[in-house]
């Protein structure tokens, strides 16, 4: 019974306690509200605020579930990337129609190689990303909050091609706009304005500003444009598979093949970035990846060769793989560009394992930039740097003009 007494004591204690906390943290928030920036993130007319996806009610706060970081967001908390939050106990995007950096790009920047060589590609980025790569070369907007970001920005428009009425030279005159917010229905218009074949979403994370991205890439595809997601692949299957219906290409940042590797450069993990290739794979989607290779933290040729393995057995030797060239940059700023010799090594050990596709980048004039056929041998599209200098497969549909053999890819 005194047990009984205690146990009961102690509970209307702890209820008196909690009373007594709940009524001071209201009094010190009537008096001393929480700073503004909070309560101008989300005011009626703010146009980058939208309802965001895949979330469940938990406990006293919502489940992201777009990730695999599934972030628990209590009340006013943000997730992982920034730019998601819990505002009265739904999901919102902050980053909707808010485009940080907006170019006009070849589509070998990317890079994507089977994909309309030659072409251009109107790119986008909005603020975040939900990694925390030590390398990253955008972290100017990556790893930043979106009311960081200026609020205007200059975007390709118009694109017009002129003859040069002296020599007969053709060249383009590029048209920009300064705005504050990008609708998916501008970009699709200032992509064919400006002859672009596709629309990427680029430059940070496109995973963290998804409901945007699948917005404009469904009116895209209804213009005839094509789609590019280039991604670290930091993403759950549901949300991926139901972009993918709106996707023609996605590229693959595979940052290394060793987990302690991933945890320690990226603050995530292999295995789902894995997931997310099989899952490429499983739906049929065309990909290509690309290995940054990072002097003394990826560059392993255990570790290379082990990723090479599991490319050819899980994912097949159709894959476009690229082995590219690191520079120093953000944390890791004392770390010397990759040798070309471990890029050459590295490509050579992906062709002897039986890989048909595989590039070197960002080494303009290294032979490993030029796409050859698999069975003959020949160049079909020869490169340098971004310029595209001789292109085989568009006028033969993707096929070798030499034996006949079917090159993956849209030409």
């Amino acid at each position: 019974m005194v047990q009984e007494n205690r146990g009961r004591n102690l509970a209307l204690g702890v209820s008196v306690c909690m009373a007594v906390l709940s009524l001071c943290a209201a009094a010190i928030l009537a008096f001393y509200p929480p700073p503004a920036t909070f309560s101008g993130l989300i005011p009626p007319d703010n146009p980058w605020v939208r309802d965001g996806r895949f979330s469940v009610s938990v406990c006293n706060g919502v489940q992201c579930k777009l990730c695999p970081f599934k972030c628990f967001l209590p009340e006013g908390a943000r997730g992982r990337c920034r730019v998601r939050i819990n505002y009265g106990g739904r999901i919102k995007t902050l980053v909707y129609s808010k485009a940080v950096s907006v170019h006009l790009d070849p589509v070998e920047k990317k890079p994507v190689y089977h994909l309309y060589p030659g072409s251009l590609i109107y790119s986008l980025a909005s603020p975040g990303c939900n990694l925390r790569c030590k390398g990253c070369q955008n972290w100017e907007i990556s790893q930043i909050y979106p009311e960081q970001a200026a609020r205007t920005t200059l975007v390709p428009e118009r694109l017009d091609v002129k003859v040069a009425p002296e020599t007969g030279r053709v060249y383009g005159e590029l048209k920009q706009e300064e705005i504050a917010t990008l609708s998916p229905e501008e970009i699709v218009s200032y992509a064919l304005a400006t002859h672009s074949r596709s629309i990427t979403y680029t430059y940070s994370e496109p995973v963290v500003f998804y409901e945007y991205m699948y917005d404009t890439a469904r009116l895209a595809r209804q213009k005839g444009l094509k789609n590019v997601m280039v991604s670290a692949g930091y993403i759950n299957r549901e949300p991926l598979e139901q972009l993918l219906k709106y996707m023609d290409v996605v590229k693959i940042d595979l940052k290394g093949f060793n987990e302690k590797f991933y945890r320690d450069y990226t603050g995530a993990g292999l295995w789902p970035v894995k997931q997310t290739l099989l899952t490429l794979k499983k739906n049929g989607a065309l990909f290509e990846i690309v290995n940054l290779v990072v002097p003394g933290l990826n560059d392993g040729r255990e570790s290379m060769a082990g990723m090479i393995a599991w490319i050819k057995k899980d994912l097949g030797t159709d894959v476009p793989l690229f082995f590219s060239r690191f520079a120093p940059n953000y944390q890791v700023a004392n770390i010397g560009a990759t040798p070309v010799e471990t890029l050459t090594w590295a490509r050579n050990a992906a062709i002897k394992q039986g890989l048909k596709y595989v590039y070197v980048g960002n080494i303009p004039g290294h032979e490993g930039e030029n796409t050859y056929c698999p069975v003959c041998g020949r160049i079909l599209v020869k490169r340098y740097g971004y310029a595209v200098l001789e292109n085989q497969l568009t006028a033969t549909g993707g096929r070798c003009p030499h034996d006949g053999t079917r090159i993956p890819g849209i030409w």
